[in-house]
Formats: structure tokens, sequence, C-alpha cells
């Protein structure tokens, strides 16, 4: 399916909120490659990456009334998409560590691993702020920004996303990463 403009990703939201399964079939179409795509890279395993995908599809459907709409729906996918997918990677790292004495190190390891990922994820002061800059900045400086760093898509997976050539990503990120470090600046001189 093509790219959902804003205005029709709304509609179709409001409509799957309200229960229309095929509303939210819609927004699923448009946004399906780019979750496996997260899922398959974090867990690097087509049948667990197939199964996070729907994990992450299935909460979305479930959590689609606390969509607040400060983010695109796919930029919101994505992120439920990267979490059940960085979990399972976690609870398939934890189910290899046996629990002998010799063994107990592994764990924790693998539980400040968990922490250390988790708090990259859920860092919401750092992210409040960036985000609201970036609403400073044009639409397509901003989704690009916001899907190359902030979710950590390649730039192939980015320009796949918003429709564009690879080059086009490249530059819309140069630009929006000046004018990011400008409105930073301008920030901390008010401060």
């Amino acid at each position: 399916m093509s790219k959902l403009t804003p205005a029709e990703e709304k509609q179709l939201i409001e409509r799957a909120v309200k229960g229309d399964q095929q509303a939210f079939a819609r927004l699923v179409s448009a946004t399906k490659n780019l979750v496996y795509s997260c899922c398959i890279r974090v867990l690097r395993n087509p049948e667990q990456a197939e199964e996070a995908a729907n994990e992450a599809l299935l909460r979305a459907w479930r959590g689609l009334p606390s969509f607040r709409g400060e983010a695109r729906f796919s930029s919101w996918i994505y992120r439920i998409a990267r979490n059940v997918a960085v979990r399972m990677a976690t609870k398939r790292r934890l189910k290899t560590v046996s629990l002998d004495d010799e063994e107990r190190p592994q764990l924790a390891q693998a539980a400040r691993e968990e922490s250390r990922a988790e708090q990259r994820f859920e860092d919401q002061d750092k992210l409040a702020i960036l985000r609201e800059l970036m609403q400073e900045l044009p639409e397509n400086q901003c989704r690009a920004l916001e899907l190359a760093y902030l979710e950590g898509i390649s730039y192939t997976d980015v320009a796949a996303t918003l429709g564009c050539a690879i080059g086009t990503v490249k530059t819309w990120v140069h630009r929006g990463r000046i004018r990011l470090r400008e409105l930073f600046e301008e920030r901390m001189e008010e401060l």
C-alpha cells in the first residue's frame, strides 16, 4: 500500500479506535514492512521476527485508544515493534542462561543489558525535548530524523517508509540536523 497522508492516517485512526477493523487493516498494510524490518533487525530470525511483528500489531490494536497522535502512526507502531523485539531477544538470552552458581553472573549481565536497552528507548525527558524542537522543522526533515535517529532505521528503510530516494533522505537528515542544532543553541541561550 502507498504511504498515507497525515489526513488519511488521522481518519483511519479515528475509525479504528471506534472498532473499524478494515481501517486498522489499512494502517497495518501501510506499516507492516516497517514493523517486520524492525523485528528482523533485532532478532535476526525470520520466525521470531514474524512472531514479534504479530505481537506488535496486536499491541497496537489494543493500545490504539491511547494513541495521542503526537507522532505519526508509523513511528508509534515502530516503537511498539522495537520494544516487543528487544524484550523477546532479552527473554531468549535469559532462557539460555543457566541458574547454576557459576553462571549467575551471566544472568546479572543479561538483566543489566535489558535495563540499559529499556533505558535507551524510554528516556522520555530527552525525547520530549528533542521532539519539541523537531516540531519546528519542516515535516519531511522531522520524519527523516525521527526515523533515522530516534527509531534507528537505516536510510534505505527510511526512504522506503517515506516513499522517496535515499539521496533525498540524506539531504533531509543533513538539513534537519543543522536546523535542529541551531534550535538547540537558541534554546540554550534562552536558559
